[in-house]
């Protein structure tokens, strides 16, 4: 039987403990302690402070890159399409500002900007695939264009008819009459009231997002817009910005990655990336250089990137 003096001992080593533990918490395990944290803080406060510099090291760079970038683009870029008209296509939310850039550097190249075309949101709108089909039926029907293509792939021909051409093409009073076709179905917008088709097209991409299915759908009928453009012409270029992930959403994309995505689109058509950084409308302008000479490629740093930008002829 456990008597008292044993619960009296077990008190007596519990308080004991605790007394020991309080002294050494209170003295040279707390100075111990103390010590290694404030360590561990300033080596923290330390390795903060350099990333901070190689941060503000490295934005310099790139701002110094960027100006150079601007300084000489303008040399690079110079009468590289003179001779040549090129068509600028402007998908649903494209940046404005990069458009301007676009249009800029084709200036500055010494082509000829034939018109600025802009989609509509209601191209992609499943609700109005019958609008679509009866208005590319007609436009085709105007343009004397006989097509075994229907709907959505129809419209997509008859834009590229409009806005690009190596061959013959229509007389400009049923070009003009399509183009109100369209117009008037709220399918496009364009810079001027008659299209002379030009022999290069740049595709300014712009970001969509939603489910699975939604954009893939999207993506399909920008790739079917692309290659129509591409087959049409001597050369065409999507471009875009920088790839943008939509907050809130299952999944996003643009109309570069769209291209990039599949192989058969990635072989005829070339995409810039970033082209909203200080050399990408050059980088544009390049890229519609090379498809001149039957290079296609996949410029940038984003997915499916094959080079920073063209090799430049020297």
């Amino acid at each position: 039987m456990i008597d008292f003096r044993y619960h009296l001992v077990s008190i007596i080593s519990i308080f004991l403990a605790l007394a020991v533990g309080i002294v050494l918490g209170a003295g040279p395990l707390q100075a111990n302690l103390g010590s290694q944290l404030t360590d561990q803080v300033s080596a923290l406060r330390a390795e903060k402070q350099e990333l901070n510099d190689q941060l503000a090291a490295s934005e310099q760079r790139v701002a110094a890159a960027d100006e150079y970038a601007e300084a000489v683009s303008g040399r690079v870029i110079e009468d590289a399409l003179i001779g040549h008209t090129v068509a600028v296509i402007v998908l649903p939310s494209a940046d404005g500002t990069l458009v301007d850039l676009v249009e800029e550097a084709v200036e500055t190249s010494g082509a000829t900007l034939s018109a600025t075309v802009t989609i509509d949101d209601d191209w992609f709108d499943p609700s109005l695939a019958p609008e679509r089909a009866e208005a590319a039926t007609a436009a085709a029907s105007t343009l004397g264009l006989s097509s075994s293509l229907s709907g959505d792939a129809l419209l997509a021909q008859v834009l590229a008819r409009l806005t690009v051409s190596t061959d013959l093409v229509s007389e400009s009073e049923s070009r003009a009459a399509a183009l109100t076709t369209l117009t008037d179905a709220g399918m496009v917008g364009s810079s001027t009231e008659e299209l002379e088709p030009a022999d290069l097209a740049v595709i300014i991409s712009g970001d969509f997002a939603g489910d699975e299915v939604e954009v893939q759908r999207r993506a399909e009928t920008i790739r079917t817009i692309a290659r129509l453009v591409a087959d049409g012409s001597a050369g065409a270029v999507v471009a875009g910005p920088q790839p943008v992930i939509s907050a809130g959403q299952p999944v996003s994309s643009d109309a570069v990655a769209a291209i990039r995505s599949v192989d058969a689109s990635a072989r005829l058509i070339s995409t810039v990336d970033h082209a909203s950084d200080a050399p990408g409308p050059a980088i544009v302008v390049l890229a519609l250089e090379s498809e001149l000479v039957g290079q296609v490629g996949h410029y940038g740093t984003a997915e499916g990137a094959t080079a920073a930008a063209p090799r430049v002829a020297p």
